[in-house]
């Protein structure tokens, strides 16, 4: 069985390798026979992170730490760009000119507002504000700049709060179009166990929505705790397991130099 873990963040307590390596020692501890770092690569002008990331120093970091662990883990050096379409060339030009195993395609912000913050749900309706969000999702996907789509259904998080519950299927036909994108494009569909420690109860997709792309021929799939700790990396694991093999996924996808490939859950 292959355990691993394809979204985990370091440097944003600019620890560089001592993060890096406490995270591939926790990732022994768990049994993981493959981890994935996925820096985030912003690049709208207005992000409070847009200059933190420093490609030249993750890779030289990643490098010592496939040495030191050499035999006991495989580590495999991501990155999570933040599409927005507006910028889609700089994105195209940058991972040309930067070597990545997989690229994390994630959208925060809809119409260059912060889907996070408290003034996307204040100015918008649910359906208005799901809408939107799944037309740039879609949008990311087609650019084909991406190997994963990261943490499909992220507005839940502040959503839920504002909207009450969400129901999928309230926005099947919207969905249904992502998934379509991610099988036209070859693009792998991460379970993200985040959104539980993030108050939305759920995994980002929700299991329904992972049934849905199962059910359209969708094999790509990759885990990830989107964890900022060690502590938290792999929570979630047993859930989302069993949401892949409830929707009859028995494969997880693995990249390297943004190839993929199928191994065993």
């Amino acid at each position: 069985m292959l355990a691993a873990d394809y979204q985990t963040h370091t440097y944003h307590s600019h620890d560089g390798l001592d993060s890096i390596r406490a995270f591939c020692l926790r990732a022994i501890e768990l049994g993981f026979d493959e981890i994935g770092f996925s820096e985030h690569k912003d690049f709208d002008p207005d992000d409070p992170v847009v200059d933190h990331f420093v490609y030249d120093r993750y890779a030289e970091d990643i490098a010592r730490a496939r040495a030191e662990f050499s035999g006991r883990l495989t580590i495999r050096m991501g990155v999570e760009v933040d599409y927005q379409r507006w910028f889609e060339d700089e994105i195209a030009t940058y991972l040309n000119a930067h070597p990545f195993d997989y690229v994390i395609g994630s959208v925060h912000y809809v119409d260059r507002v912060r889907v996070m913050d408290a003034c996307y749900t204040a100015s918008r309706d649910a359906r208005t504000a799901y809408r939107d969000y799944f037309r740039a999702v879609r949008e990311s996907i087609e650019s084909g700049q991406i190997d994963i789509l990261g943490h499909l259904e992220y507005p839940n998080v502040r959503g839920i709060a504002a909207y009450g519950p969400y129901d999928a299927s309230a926005y099947r036909e919207e969905l249904g179009a992502v998934l379509d994108a991610l099988l036209r494009r070859g693009v792998a569909l991460e379970i993200n166990t985040a959104a539980a420690r993030k108050g939305a109860g759920v995994t980002f997709p929700c299991p329904e929505v992972v049934a849905w792309y199962a059910q359209r021929g969708g094999r790509r799939l990759t885990f990830g705790s989107d964890a900022h700790r060690p502590e938290d990396l792999g929570s979630g694991w047993s859930s989302a397991h069993e949401i892949a093999r409830a929707a009859g996924l028995t494969e997880v996808t693995v990249y390297e130099a943004r190839i993929p490939a199928q191994r065993p859950l």
